[in-house]
């Protein structure tokens, strides 16, 4: 072969090979790379609330201020860019955070959340050195949920203060859908409790191995992993767990458990709600304040007689001779009981109807009353000031044979809506928000109504004015792009490479 002609081969075979390998990197590196947050860096406006657009703020406890934070102000208090979240609290204790609901997940992969945030916690104005901590972490949860789902994977506790240092925590998807959390937890009252968030990212880390890893060993993971990052101090999150069983009277007793704390015991028991909280409250006079300890009797139900519609008490039992009756009464008991057994088959069949037709039917007395209101400041209780929200959607389904006993589109005026006239059983009810909105309570809850029972349930949507059309355009950074370009330039490439291979024959001729 002649030399040049194979000089001339050999480039086009490495010309090629070096374009299959940067189109091979077109398509993998935004895929590892894209960032899927809305505003990560928090550098677009700022809402009337003082969030970050693209962010929702939640509340637990405490009043803090939610700010935007720039550079010009305090140059230490942004990590990147020229803005950054701020919490803002003066003299007062508090719990809450930020988040944003991710679409567009792929169920399997590995996920990781990561934000780089400090605190500033003192009892003085040295704005350099703190005197105290507060601990914060992140989390991430399937699905568009609210910061008290017991479903959330939270990273260990960290303490930083005073400058900026990574938090991070990591995923596989079960869903398509996942919600992000920030979370601050300033424990004691003291002049400055500030918080500080910037440079977010939630990014694809690949797809998940399958391994087997003995229980055991997964346990001793985990712990290490927790030691590793965890404040010793901080507190745990509690355990989810099933509601207890009733006893003969109707009563419901729970023995608190480590970890366990009032508002979330609250929660399983009836509800995210004050009037929940205040509920268990009153049925357990001698708590002092909220504290609670392991090992605690609380009482979470009354016991509960059947009642009638009139207020008596119904009693299902058999009628019975009194004592005095007559031997002569019992004598004649006895004989219009032998003529009532001689009579015709025909009148038996009858009688049968008869006592098949007076037996009452199952009672329909129980409703369940639901309510749909703007969470504006997204802490999930319907605050005094808080309106109704219109076009949401609930449906009430039996869980007993799963079909849906009804469906009601709220009006924004009318609500509370009740789903009256429903037999005794298990239903759940499933709410969903208006497009524009994002839930700030559960959007499901699961009830078992006793006899002429009724329940109030309250879910809480915060407007976000985002529009489904605008989630389905594609990015410029979408891995879409440099794929058509990499293969783009792969047929450039050919193509040269034909008509090279072209002129080489045609110099041979």
């Amino acid at each position: 072969m002649n030399r040049k002609l194979y000089i001339r081969l050999l480039a086009s075979v490495l010309v090629l090979a070096t374009s299959s390998v940067m189109y091979a990197i077109s398509m993998a590196a935004p895929q590892l790379q894209t960032n899927l947050l809305t505003n990560p860096g928090f550098e677009n406006s700022f809402a009337a609330d003082g969030v970050a657009s693209g962010w929702l703020k939640w509340v637990v406890s405490g009043t803090p201020a939610f700010k935007q934070i720039t550079s010009t102000i305090d140059i230490r208090r942004v990590s990147e860019g020229a803005n950054a979240q701020q919490l803002e609290a003066a003299n007062i204790a508090y719990s809450a955070g930020l988040q944003q609901t991710i679409n567009g997940l792929t169920v399997g992969k590995s996920y990781k959340f990561t934000v780089y945030g400090h605190a500033w916690a003192s009892t003085g104005d040295e704005s350099a050195t703190s005197t105290g901590t507060i601990n914060l972490r992140i989390g991430i949860s399937p699905g568009s949920t609210y910061a008290a789902d017991p479903n959330i994977t939270w990273s260990g506790v960290y303490t930083y203060t005073d400058n900026y240092s990574l938090m991070s925590v990591e995923i596989v998807a079960t869903d398509t859908t996942a919600t992000v959390f920030t979370w601050a937890e300033a424990a004691t009252a003291r002049k400055h409790n500030d918080v500080y968030w910037d440079n977010a990212s939630f990014v694809e880390v690949g797809s998940t191995v399958a391994t087997e890893v003995s229980a055991g060993a997964a346990t001793e993971q985990a712990t290490q992993a927790v030691e590793a990052t965890q404040d010793p101090g901080a507190l745990v999150a509690p355990t989810d767990f099933p509601m207890p069983t009733p006893d003969d009277a109707g009563k419901i007793i729970y023995y608190v458990k480590p970890n366990d704390n009032l508002v979330h015991i609250a929660t399983i028991a009836c509800g995210e709600t004050i009037e929940c909280l205040d509920k268990i409250r009153r049925l357990n006079p001698d708590l002092a304040g909220d504290t609670i300890h392991p090992g605690d009797v609380l009482v979470l139900r009354e016991a509960q007689n059947a009642v009638s519609t009139n207020g008596s008490t119904e009693i299902n039992e058999t009628p019975v001779p009194a004592d005095n009756t007559t031997s002569d009464e019992q004598t004649t008991e006895s004989e219009d009981s032998v003529v009532e057994d001689s009579s015709e088959e025909g009148e038996s069949v009858q009688q049968d109807a008869e006592v098949e037709e007076s037996t009452p039917a199952p009672d329909e007395s129980a409703a369940i009353c639901v309510t749909l209101f703007s969470d504006l400041n997204g802490n999930g209780v319907l605050d005094s000031g808080e309106t109704l929200v219109s076009d949401g959607i609930f449906n009430l389904v039996n869980l007993e044979n799963g079909e849906t006993v009804d469906t009601y589109t709220t009006d924004g005026a009318s609500e509370p809506y009740c789903f009256a006239e429903l037999a005794t059983g298990t239903y759940r009810v499933i709410s969903t928000a208006p497009v524009g909105h994002t839930p700030t309570t559960r959007v499901d809850w699961d009830l078992t109504l006793a006899t002429d029972s009724s329940a109030n349930l309250e879910f809480g949507a915060q407007f976000t004015g985002e529009d489904l059309e605008t989630a389905t355009v594609e990015p410029e950074d979408s891995p879409l792009r440099p794929a058509l370009m990499g293969a783009f330039g792969v047929m450039l490439l050919l193509s040269a490479a034909g008509i090279a291979g072209y002129m080489v024959i045609g110099r041979r001729r």
